[in-house]
């Protein structure tokens, strides 16, 4: 009996070291919100509760010595109001594995979205996250809309504060185009810059984008210019006040006239404001009011399909 204990108590101790090179974390968001819509030409406001790109991951690594790692990621996106899968695919969000080593990361698999979004939109935007009725409803990437599926993924290590990132993938749509993603960041204490290109067929859009931390202020923007068969400019800026748990958001964006298929649609713009309580560093209470006015109502300007509406609501959001 002693000496069974005395072996099993070997086997773990030279087994432990293995074990404590691979990791894996779980993580995710839920995030709801009780919202009240008013959509030009409606006779009433809407209510509703809305999800705001809940998810749950998965992401692991193993420690393969000599300062690389083999890594991979799958994550769900759900619909935290009723329970049911967001889009066609279980795994639709992100699922990668990659190698990670001193001379940058490789990644294969279906990538959520695309690094030149992240890189400049959805770095400032900080109500949300850009998730959900306060999203930016006028930056229009090709490749913004649904991931880059069978894509392979290419990032520098940092450099001096600098990374950079190339992504592609198998061809899609129509024209059976290969996307392309190229992005950039670059990070110096409280300055924070970020580029991105994106590209599918002939449709193009390059945007910059620049924050700025002032203490309690954080203060940033973006501008994108689009051609292909949406040809116009989009703009965002952003504002933010941190007063020990609270958060004062404020955000403008706007288009010049936006042509479709060389066909002009006018104009559009939107202003949100928001107010978030951090209860923890992973809870949060919101509220928010946000206006989309697009100037012909035709729901062609920019990204959103829906002409103009104006919506106010709050909600919980929980990371864990």
């Amino acid at each position: 009996m002693k000496k069974s204990l005395v072996l099993t108590a070997i086997a773990a101790t030279l087994a432990a070291p293995a074990f404590a090179q691979s990791s894996v974390t779980i993580y995710g968001r839920l995030n709801l919100s009780v919202e009240s819509t008013k959509v030009a030409g409606a006779d009433k406001r809407d209510w509703q509760e809305v999800d705001n790109s809940s998810r749950i991951g998965f992401a692991g690594e193993e420690d393969l010595g000599g300062g690389n790692k083999a890594i991979f990621k799958i994550e769900h996106g759900f619909d935290a109001s009723t329970g049911t899968v967001k889009g066609d695919r279980f795994w639709g969000r992100e699922s990668t594995v990659g190698l990670a080593t001193r001379y940058g990361t490789v990644k294969l698999g279906n990538l959520d979205n695309n690094e030149a979004y992240h890189a400049t939109a959805d770095y400032v935007s900080w109500v949300n996250h850009d998730t959900g009725t306060t999203s930016d409803f006028l930056y229009r990437g090709p490749n913004y809309y649904g991931s880059l599926q069978n894509a392979v993924s290419y990032n520098t290590p940092d450099l001096n504060g600098f990374v950079g990132w190339v992504q592609t993938a198998e061809a899609y749509g129509g024209e059976k185009s290969k996307p392309l993603a190229l992005a950039g960041y670059y990070d110096r204490g409280a300055l924070h810059l970020g580029a991105g290109f994106d590209k599918h067929g002939d449709d193009k859009a390059t945007t910059v984008r620049a924050n700025y931390d002032l203490g309690a202020f954080g203060v940033g923007g973006y501008f994108s210019h689009t051609t292909g068969s949406y040809e116009f400019n989009t703009w965002r800026l952003v504002g933010m006040y941190t007063l020990g748990a609270n958060e004062f958001h404020l955000n403008y964006g706007g288009t010049n006239s936006v042509k479709v298929n060389d066909v002009d649609q006018g104009k559009a713009w939107q202003v949100t404001a928001g107010y978030n309580y951090n209860l923890s560093k992973r809870t949060k209470v919101y509220a928010f009011v946000t206006k989309v006015k697009d100037t012909e109502d035709n729901g062609s300007t920019g990204a959103f399909a829906g002409g103009t509406f104006n919506t106010f609501g709050a909600g919980i959001r929980h990371n864990f």
